[in-house]
Parts: C-alpha cells; structure tokens; sequence
C-alpha cells in the first residue's frame, strides 16, 4: 500500500492531462485556411498551436501528409465521447 499515494498522483496527472486536450471537432473550412480541400500541418498547427503531431498523424488516415475533408469526419467522430 506503501504504492498507492504514487499510482493516486499519476491518475490525477493523467486525468488532468486529458481534460487539457483541444477539443478537435472544427469546421473542416475553418481549418483548412487556404481552402486548398485538404488540411496541411502547418494550417492544423496554425488552428490548433498546442496539438501534438500525433494527433495529425492519427486524422490523417492515408499517411501522404495531409487530412482530407473524409478523413477529417472520420477523425471528428472518433473524438466524440
């Protein structure tokens, strides 16, 4: 038990480290700044600055290095609770 106020901390951290996180469910338009169709990551960085580029590589399920307005939906409905 001598654990527990280490694993107590840890679960906090975590838990507060998720309800951190951006809520990723923009307008593909709004993203997508030079309307080019697809998002880019400097134009999801520029939208959402403290996103990781994980997260960039998760929504962008073809991995050629941008997210396209399917590929977006998709990654919208998975960040729905």
């Amino acid at each position: 038990m001598k654990h527990a106020p280490f694993v107590i901390s840890m679960v906090i951290a975590l838990l507060v480290s998720c309800a951190a996180l951006p809520p990723y469910n923009a307008a593909f338009s709004e993203v997508d700044q030079d309307h080019d169709g697809i998002i880019e990551w400097r134009e999801f960085q520029g939208y959402y600055p403290d996103a990781d580029p994980k997260t960039f590589l998760e929504a962008d399920q073809s991995k050629d290095g941008d997210i396209s307005l399917d590929e977006w939906r998709l990654f919208i409905e998975t960040q729905q609770p």
